[in-house]
C-alpha cells in the first residue's frame, strides 16, 4: 500500500513537472500574435499575404528574452523554402548586386514593390525613358524581363526577343507598305525598328540546313547546343568556327567554316542587323519605314559583328568577329548580304563624277552643235 503511494506521489509530480515545462516553453515560445502585439505597422498587411500562414517564426528567430536582451532577431535566407528561385537569381546579373528584400516586401500581400520602388531604384534612366513611350501604358518591365534569371541583351537571342513580342503582336503584319515581309522580319528583330536605338551590329547564328520542324518552314531554324554538341564533340560549340579557340573569329576562319568546313553540309550561319544598345523608348518610328535607314547606312552598321554560339542553359555567348567581315560577301557570309552594305563614299564620289561627266559632255556637245548650225548649213 505504501509502495503504491509511493508510485502515484512519483507520477503526480512527474505530471506536475511536465505541466509546468510546458507552460515554460509555450510562454517562451514567440507566436505571430506576440510579435504583431510590438510591431502592429505589419499586422493588416501581413495577415493578408503569402507569408502569413508560415508566421513571423518561419523567418525570424528570437530568444525567450526577446526583446529585452537587445538582440536582433535572425533572419532566414530565402532560399529555404523558394530553391528554385533562389538558383536562376544566383545565377542572374541581378544576384550579383541586389538582395530579395531589394524588390520584395515580405510583409505585404503581393510582396513586390512597385516599379517605382524596384527596377526604378537601379534602372532610373532606363525606367524614365520606358514611362514616355507607347508601351509604359500596356506593359510593365516583368512582362518581357525575367527578373529572377535576369541576362544581358546579348546573352537572349534576336529570335527569343521577338518571341516576346509576338506574344502580344500575334499577327500584326507590315506587307501594306515593306516589300518582302517574311524575309524583312528575319533579318531584323522588331526592336530594329520600333525602339529609338542608335547603332547597329550584325549577329550571325549558327543555323540547321535540315530536320525543321513541322510548321516552322522558311522560318530561322537556329541549332541548339545539343546540334552542335553533337558535331564537335569534346571540342566545344565554338570551335564549329573558332578553330584555334581563341575567342574571336578571324576573316580566314569564317572563310574556312563557308567554303570547306565538313559541318557547312549540315549548318550555315544566318546574319541579323540588331541594335548595339538598345533604348527603351518604344514606338513607331517612320523613317524606319526609308530603305536608305538600313540599307545606305553603308559599311559603318557592317564593321562590327558576332556570332553568338548557343549555351547549355539556353543563353548565348557571342564571339567577335573581326571588324568587316560581313562586307566581304562572297566568302565571309555568302549567305548574307543587304543591299548597299557594300557602299563606299570614295566610289559613290567617283560614280557621281562619272555621271556628271557624262551628262556635262553631252550637254557641251548639244550646245556646240547649236552654236555651229549656220556653219554646218553652209558646208
Amino acid at each position: 500500500m505504501v509502495l503504491k503511494a509511493k508510485h502515484l506521489i512519483v507520477c503526480l509530480i512527474g505530471c506536475l513537472a511536465l505541466m509546468t515545462g510546458m507552460c515554460v516553453i509555450s510562454a517562451g515560445a514567440m507566436e505571430t500574435e506576440d510579435c504583431l502585439e510590438c510591431h502592429d505597422d505589419y499586422g493588416a498587411q501581413f495577415a493578408g499575404s503569402a507569408h502569413a500562414e508560415e508566421g513571423c517564426e518561419a523567418c525570424h528567430s528570437v530568444t525567450d528574452d526577446h526583446p529585452d536582451d537587445g538582440e536582433t532577431p535572425g533572419k532566414e535566407s530565402c532560399e529555404t523554402c523558394h530553391e528554385d528561385t533562389n538558383e536562376a537569381f544566383a545565377g542572374s546579373i541581378h544576384g550579383e548586386s541586389a538582395v530579395c528584400t531589394d524588390c520584395h516586401n515580405p510583409h505585404v500581400i503581393k510582396g513586390l514593390k512597385p516599379g517605382s520602388e524596384s527596377c526604378n531604384m537601379c534602372h532610373e534612366d532606363t525606367y524614365e525613358e520606358y514611362a514616355g513611350s507607347l508601351h509604359a501604358k500596356n506593359a510593365s518591365c516583368v512582362d518581357c524581363h525575367n527578373v529572377h534569371g535576369a541576362n544581358s541583351l546579348s546573352a537572349a537571342s534576336d529570335f527569343d526577343k521577338n518571341e516576346l513580342c509576338v506574344g502580344c503582336h500575334k499577327g500584326v503584319g507590315h506587307s501594306e507598305w515593306l516589300p518582302r515581309e517574311k524575309l524583312h522580319m528575319q533579318g531584323a528583330p522588331c526592336i530594329s525598328c520600333h525602339t529609338d536605338s542608335k547603332g547597329y551590329v550584325i549577329n550571325m547564328y549558327v543555323e540547321k540546313k535540315k530536320d525543321i520542324r513541322p510548321g516552322r518552314e522558311g522560318i530561322v531554324n537556329p541549332a541548339t547546343f545539343e546540334d552542335l554538341s553533337k558535331m564537335t564533340k569534346e571540342k566545344g560549340v565554338q570551335s564549329l568556327i573558332d578553330n584555334n579557340s581563341d575567342g574571336s573569329i578571324t576573316l580566314a576562319e569564317l572563310r574556312e567554316f563557308n567554303l570547306h568546313s565538313e559541318y557547312k553540309k549540315d549548318v550555315r550561319l544566318w546574319s541579323v542587323l540588331a541594335p548595339k544598345t538598345v533604348s527603351h523608348n518604344y514606338g513607331i518610328f517612320h523613317d524606319r519605314r526609308d530603305c536608305s535607314f538600313c540599307h545606305a547606312s553603308g559599311p559603318k552598321a557592317m564593321k562590327t559583328s558576332f556570332v553568338a554560339f548557343p549555351n547549355q542553359d539556353g543563353t548565348y555567348s557571342r564571339v567577335s568577329v573581326e571588324q568587316g567581315a560581313p562586307l566581304d560577301m562572297l566568302f565571309a557570309t555568302p549567305d548574307f548580304y543587304m543591299i548597299g552594305s557594300g557602299r563606299n563614299d570614295i566610289l559613290s564620289l567617283l560614280g557621281l563624277a562619272i555621271i556628271l561627266g557624262g551628262a556635262g559632255a553631252a550637254m557641251l556637245h548639244g550646245t556646240f552643235r547649236l552654236l555651229t548650225r549656220k556653219n554646218r548649213r553652209k558646208h
